[in-house]
């Protein structure tokens, strides 16, 4: 070969094979690198939720008023004190009360005597009655033996009506007296319950949360004033806390008693109180086009005692719960021709069959193992249709792929 010859062989080869060994790198790219940041198909449980929010409020909560008015004497408690069912709370001046219980007491002994009175006028004009049924008797006996007249007979009969009449009349005055007897019986009874109520007790037991009255404040009837009374202060069962919370349309029919929920409140961001689902109402209540339905939650933490009503919630109520299922991040999905696909960790592409999502996983039925490497994000490939990998080796083109020796056979 000569000198020429070979120097241009060498400046051929020199050009040629950097670029072969390129193209021959780029061909292995895909199948020793991933197209983008990967994940592991793993398993594991998907927990789905409905989110509301609400108060926390007692389940009991008992705005306490009096029965009675009068001026405020004494307060016996304070707020954040716990009370039992029937303790003394609060004290009215009895001035007023005592003096109409001791009208009351005088109006019944008048009473009573003008009972007595009337029950003996009543006997005696019963005496009378008898008395002159008894000459009437006689009288009519002796016209009838010939031995007296028949005017005699005639009056006897007339003073035995007229005393039969004055015994009735008696009769019905001893019971209107029995009538108003029993009136100042039931004013002494009102004046002295009336009495009682000066002294306002709890009507249940629980924590004081707030109190509306001091020494001197004059408190109206709840029973007689057209206002509903004064608010004297307020109790509440602080052992059964509740939280009404609001659930769309589109949820609810997810959600049902005994559900386990989720609470969060601001003043504990690390924690999370323990709730069940305890009634969901089944009315819905139309808000800005919306329906919504209220979901009253009952608290049942260890700890629920930290919590203090007034305080907003964040609930997530665990609707469903599916253990031991294959998940993908939700990103990790594309649709394509109403089907859903991955792309796996060297680029092909594949069809799987999807079921429930908690918003950033969801569980893949069908279509993938555990283990399985697969692009974090669907959008991550970079190659769209038409840039495939070459499926021979771009050096064969160039001699370079045939078996050693290269050239012909």
């Amino acid at each position: 070969m000569k000198k020429s010859t070979r120097l241009l062989l060498i400046v051929l080869l020199g050009l040629v094979l950097p670029s072969a060994a390129g193209a021959y790198a780029w061909s292995q790219r895909d199948g020793e690198e991933p197209l983008g940041p990967t994940v592991q198909v793993r398993r594991g449980s998907l927990i789905e939720t409905a989110a509301a929010s609400g108060k926390i409020a007692p389940a009991v909560q008992v705005d306490v008023k009096s029965r009675a008015s009068g001026e405020v004497i004494e307060v016996l408690v304070k707020e954040g004190d716990r009370v039992e069912a029937g303790q003394l709370l609060v004290r009215l001046d009895k001035t007023y009360a005592q003096r109409d219980l001791d009208s009351a007491k005088v109006a019944r002994a008048r009473a009573t005597a003008d009972l007595k009175s009337a029950q003996a006028s009543a006997k005696v004009a019963a005496l009378d009655q008898k008395n002159n049924e008894t000459s009437e008797a006689l009288a009519k006996k002796g016209v009838e033996l010939g031995v007296g007249a028949s005017d005699t007979a005639r009056s006897a009969t007339h003073a035995t009506q007229v005393s039969a009449a004055n015994a009735a009349l008696r009769q019905a005055q001893a019971e209107g007296s029995r009538l108003a007897l029993q009136t100042a019986e039931l004013t002494q009874q009102d004046a002295e319950t009336r009495l009682k109520e000066t002294d306002i007790y709890a009507p249940v037991s629980g924590t004081i949360l707030s109190i509306a009255v001091e020494k001197g404040t004059i408190v109206s009837s709840a029973l007689t004033n057209v206002g509903g009374g004064s608010a004297v202060l307020t109790i509440a069962d602080l052992s059964d806390l509740r939280i009404i919370g609001s659930i769309d349309e589109a949820q609810i029919s997810r959600v049902a008693p005994q559900q386990k929920v989720d609470i969060r409140v601001d003043a504990y961001p690390s924690r999370v109180f323990e709730g069940v689902v305890d009634r969901v109402s089944p009315l819905g209540v139309e808000t800005s086009s919306v329906v919504n339905f209220d979901v009253e939650i009952k608290i049942v933490d260890k700890e629920a005692s930290l919590l203090r009503s007034g305080m907003s919630a964040d609930v997530e109520i665990v609707t469903a719960e599916q253990k031991d299922v294959l998940l993908v991040p939700l990103a990790a999905l594309q649709s394509k021709d109403r089907k859903r696909l991955v792309r796996l960790a060297s680029g092909e592409e594949r069809v799987v069959k999807t079921g429930t999502t908690d918003g950033t996983r969801m569980v893949v039925l069908d279509g993938l193992k555990e283990g399985d490497e697969i692009l974090a994000a669907a959008q991550a490939a970079p190659k769209a249709e038409g840039q495939q990998k070459p499926s021979q080796n771009p050096m064969r083109g160039m001699g370079m792929g045939g078996p050693p020796g290269g050239g012909r056979r």
